[in-house]
């Protein structure tokens, strides 16, 4: 090979072509477009999608409408509340005022003068059922001691052997009279508060017992 042709323009060292199958060039790996709708969503994630959003809304719908029910109730429980204390009250003043009836007294009633006409009362006044008798009434007022506890014994005090029988008839007919008057001063008050809370009834009761040993109105 001559010298010009070992000075003249540089080889091509460029990498042959590389051949595919068949000796064609070689495939196209690229991923085809997708067709459809823009790649959206298939009918079966809608469903499911849907079903999730359903299952959601209803738990906070239950959640929500328990918080709302509690609300109201609450409600109606504080305005109950305040209507039974005020009518305790009321039954106080009254039976300070007039005293106790002989036999046991039934009343009822609504709130419709306190602007809550769904709120009903209803009042049972009820004599002492307890034994109130001479030895009874002697263990109420002294923590359960009897009339031989309170005398002193006879070899104690000799002067009053021959005493203790009208000592113990006379302290006998105090105490029975001192148990009358109990039963006639004392009464367990009984009060129902009751108002319509949907499909079903809410109530309460307050027990109490009233003293009244000299009415105002005699």
């Amino acid at each position: 090979m001559s010298a010009r042709a070992r000075r003249g323009s540089s080889p091509d060292f460029r990498r042959p072509a590389k051949r595919g199958w068949g000796g064609g060039s070689s495939p196209d790996f690229r991923r085809p477009a997708k067709r459809g709708w823009g790649g959206g969503f298939t009918l079966l994630e809608v469903m499911v999608s849907l079903a999730i959003l359903a299952a959601s809304l209803l738990a906070i719908s239950e959640v929500v409408g328990g918080a709302l029910r509690n609300h109201v109730r609450a409600r109606q429980l504080d305005v109950a509340t305040v209507l039974a204390r005020g009518k305790m009250v009321s039954l106080q003043g009254w039976y300070e005022r007039k005293g106790f009836r002989d036999f046991d007294e039934d009343d009822e009633g609504s709130f419709e003068a306190e602007g809550h006409p769904e709120v009903r009362w209803k009042v049972l006044v009820r004599r002492p059922t307890v034994d109130l008798g001479p030895d009874a009434t002697l263990a109420a007022l002294t923590g359960g001691k009897t009339l031989k506890d309170l005398l002193p014994p006879p070899d104690q005090m000799p002067q009053l052997a021959p005493l203790q029988g009208l000592i113990t008839g006379t302290m006998n007919t105090l105490l029975t009279q001192i148990g009358e008057q109990l039963k006639k001063s004392v009464r367990e008050v009984r009060l129902t508060i009751s108002w319509d809370a949907g499909a079903s009834v809410e109530s309460f009761d307050v027990v109490t017992h009233l003293v009244v040993l000299q009415p105002e109105e005699m």
